[in-house]
């Protein structure tokens, strides 16, 4: 028996749609090649100029030796015990009381082919000061020998360094430089040497530093003093706060914007992380700001091709209502060729994206396919009126998706309107339909079979002997 016409028009626009989604899907595969090669030619230019900064310190380091007199068993039975010198090499870390920095930022755009990468150029000019203390023996009775101070500096990516900090401790000017490799390896990369007379315990050394640092991307600072205070000031309109402090203040407008962090070291781990696990600062608590792209085209194209599942139901069902309300027929292959330029949509937005940015592209993109649509439509529905309609229709839910995407905000409420709207508008369509007619199979029920007929009685003896 064949299947109602209904039934199998539904079969027939399912397994459309089913197949419609290799196509989709190789469209999103080609949105996260595309986004894999930024990645990767942002990477190329970090490796070329400077990566993402992490600035950490200065912190003054203290190596020192300490050396105490340990006893050993005797060598014969009854004999003395022996003594034995040992000699440590230790050091130790002061985080400064106070640690003021001011940072200006200045942005550029770099290109490799199609893809843009965000570089900075940042000047530092900061001030703190150092409470001098000196080690506790481990032991009883060691004595301390302590070697030549160095203020370090950590700076993740010193290539990025234009030139060596300049640094002023005490009124004398400090020469910065990378540490050479020695018995206790320091457990920063650059420092400077304060050679001469040390300071009486207690006395306060105050310091100073400037330099200029180039990355790209991101710029992260490590709060290793008890009171950290940074003020960044920068012309690019669109920064991303991160890491484990925002700004106590900010200002963000269309000409830059300013941010000041103040993080005391009660509210922060980084001292401690920085003596227990030194060899890995990339667990090192921070706070940052990101250069952050306020279009991410991919990003952008991504999410919309999350909803194309969406437009080509929409789109199907409504043809589908149409042909049960207005009596018109859509072949199959005609459902194939408008889900297929559905899906072509995406493409040209993702390309076109590359070259125009994203908005433009977005019009442009919507544009093409609502007039190939409406334009094919026409023909199809033999009429230039429902050609209108449908390609009105078609712009209206570009308009829609183009309102969600720009709105991360009201994204869900918008779209949940979308949705109840279409289902409201499907609803009132087919409010009168005759659901059971139009199920009903082709030629409509079978009529019950007829009784058997009744068997014709044949002549009598009787009968037959009378003829004769």
């Amino acid at each position: 028996m064949r299947l109602p016409p209904l039934s199998s028009k539904l079969f027939t626009v399912l397994a459309l749609i089913v197949a419609l989604l290799l196509p989709l899907g190789l469209v999103r595969n080609l949105v996260a090649e595309r986004e894999s090669r930024r990645d990767d030619v942002t990477a190329e230019v970090a490796r070329g100029h400077a990566g993402a900064q992490v600035l950490a310190g200065p912190v003054l380091w203290v190596p020192y030796t300490e050396t105490h007199v340990r006893l050993l068993p005797a060598d014969t039975a009854g004999g003395r015990p022996r003594e034995e010198t040992v000699t440590e090499t230790l050091a130790m870390t002061i985080f400064p009381q106070q640690l003021d920095s001011r940072v200006e930022l200045a942005t550029d755009t770099r290109w490799r082919g199609l893809f843009p990468v965000t570089v900075y150029d940042s000047t530092h000019a900061g001030t703190g000061r150092f409470v001098w203390r000196v080690p506790e023996p481990g032991r009883p009775g060691a004595r301390i020998a302590l070697g030549t101070p160095v203020v370090l500096f950590g700076i993740s990516d010193p290539r990025g360094l234009h030139a060596a900090p300049r640094l002023v401790v005490d009124g004398v000017a400090r020469e910065v430089a990378p540490l050479a490799p020695g018995p206790l390896p320091a457990p920063l990369p650059l420092g400077a040497a304060l050679a001469g007379t040390l300071p009486q315990p207690g006395a306060v050394l105050e310091f100073g530093w400037t330099m200029s640092l180039a990355g790209t991307g991101s710029l992260a600072w490590v709060p290793l003093a008890t009171e950290n205070t940074v003020a960044l000031r920068s012309a690019w309109p669109h920064p991303s706060f991160g890491g484990s402090f925002l700004p106590r203040e900010r200002r963000v407008q269309t000409d830059g914007f300013e941010a000041r962090w103040r993080v005391p070291a009660l509210s922060s781990q980084a001292q401690q992380q920085f003596l227990r696990d030194a060899a890995h600062p990339q667990v090192w608590e921070r706070f940052a700001v990101t250069l952050a792209d306020p279009v991410d085209l991919y990003r952008l194209t991504d999410r919309a091709t999350k909803y194309a599942v969406v437009f080509i139901v929409l789109s199907f069902a409504a043809f589908l209502l149409l042909e049960l309300v207005r009596r018109w027929r859509i072949h199959p292959v005609q459902y194939l060729m408008i889900g297929l330029a559905l899906i072509v949509f995406y493409l040209l937005l993702l390309s076109l994206a590359e070259h125009l940015g994203f908005a433009r592209a977005y019009v442009l993109a919507a544009a093409a396919c609502v007039g190939l649509l409406g334009v094919y439509l026409r023909h199809v529905l033999g009429s230039a009126r429902a050609g209108l309609g449908a390609g009105t229709t078609f712009a209206a839910l570009y308009g829609v998706l183009y309102a969600i995407l720009v709105s991360e905000d009201n994204a869900l409420v918008m779209g949940a309107l979308l949705l109840f709207g279409v289902l409201a508008l499907a609803m009132l369509a087919t409010r009168r339909l005759d659901w059971y007619a139009l199920s009903a199979p082709v030629g409509g029920p079978l009529a019950p079979p007829s009784p058997p007929a009744a068997p014709v009685a044949g002549p009598t003896t009787a009968s037959m002997t009378t003829r004769a």
